[in-house]
């Protein structure tokens, strides 16, 4: 499945499938639908994919227990993203995250501070590698900006790894030396 090739893409896109068809909230539908696009942009090249490919990427999913058939009260078998699928449907999530730009920069910065104890060293790290992924400045070695509002990716990249307790986000109006900020971020 973390394989670049064309049957782990095949079976990416089935699992978010899936996984909206499968999600009751509209809300959380809405949201999923916008990484399930993004996956599916994977696929510009190639017009559709045929039924085998489909089944056996379902079967792949099944093996691996990312998903699993189970019976609903009217004895209809229907496929359930198991809690291991579900994990790896955020790390798409995560590897697919972009932060929208707005047309105009509304001048306030996001100022994203954390003090993450010893014990939690990976999670430390994979915060900071997605925060340098994302385009984040570094402020200082556990404070980062970003000029535009990204509250929502950051605290759903924290909570994933665990640190979600150590992280503040804070709107910062002013600072006093920005223009290294704005060269940085190609602002006005």
């Amino acid at each position: 499945m973390d394989s670049k090739t064309r049957k782990a893409q095949i079976a990416q896109v089935v699992l978010c499938v899936i996984a909206v068809a499968s999600i009751p909230a509209l809300v959380l539908i809405a949201a999923a639908m916008g990484n399930a696009v993004q996956v599916f942009r994977q696929f510009k090249s190639s017009k559709h994919l045929s039924k085998e490919q489909i089944r056996n990427s379902i079967n792949h999913l099944r093996k691996q227990n990312l998903i699993e058939y189970v019976s609903d009260k009217n004895g209809k078998t229907i496929v359930k993203i198991t809690k291991k699928g579900d994990t790896k449907l955020k790390v798409f999530d995560i590897e697919l995250m972009k932060i929208n730009k707005p047309k105009k920069w509304d001048g306030k910065w996001r100022l994203v501070m954390f003090d993450i104890p010893m014990r939690f060293t990976k999670g430390r790290e994979a915060l900071r590698f997605h925060l340098k992924e994302l385009n984040f400045f570094q402020f200082q070695k556990s404070a980062w900006i970003y000029p535009y509002p990204c509250e929502d990716e950051i605290i759903f990249i924290a909570d994933f790894f665990g640190v979600e307790k150590c992280v503040e986000i804070l709107v910062v109006e002013n600072i006093l030396r920005d223009e290294k900020l704005g060269k940085h971020f190609h602002l006005p």
